[in-house]
């Protein structure tokens, strides 16, 4: 079984930056992943009223094979194995700091995708600007 991150904003129907809670009131009938594009799973939750998306493995696009949301840290994966053995329907959680790209020299904050490289790979966490400068 895939194991996806759960995400708590997407595209709507309209391309318009949506949060899962705002989804619950004015649902549309598909939505993106505003790193990927590929198309999410909503699931609204009403009975928890904790709302939240989710990438599946037949909608991915060629982009969403790079996403955070699809390949969390592995130290997260066994985070989440672990807790799940408590709490089963627990996902892992995508860590959203500063990051500098090597490849396009891009600064930029949020989950580890460069959205000019399209891909987290050449991603470092950013500390100072002096450390991002001897790269």
């Amino acid at each position: 079984m895939t194991m996806y991150a759960k995400s708590f904003i997407a595209l709507d129907g309209n391309g318009r930056l949506t949060g899962a809670r705002t989804a619950q009131a004015a649902p549309y009938a598909h939505y993106t992943c505003h790193l990927c594009g590929s198309a999410l799973r909503y699931h609204p939750q009403y009975d928890t009223e904790l709302p939240w998306f989710e990438h599946t493995d037949d909608r991915l696009t060629e982009h969403g094979q790079q996403c955070p949301y699809v390949r969390p840290e592995r130290r997260e994966i066994q985070l989440i194995k672990r807790l799940q053995q408590f709490v089963p329907d627990a996902l892992p959680v995508v860590r959203k700091a500063s990051w500098h790209c090597r490849q396009c020299h891009h600064d930029y904050y949020g989950e580890q995708y460069c959205t000019h490289c399209q891909t987290g790979g050449f991603s470092i966490p950013r500390t100072t600007q002096e450390e991002i400068c001897e790269f």
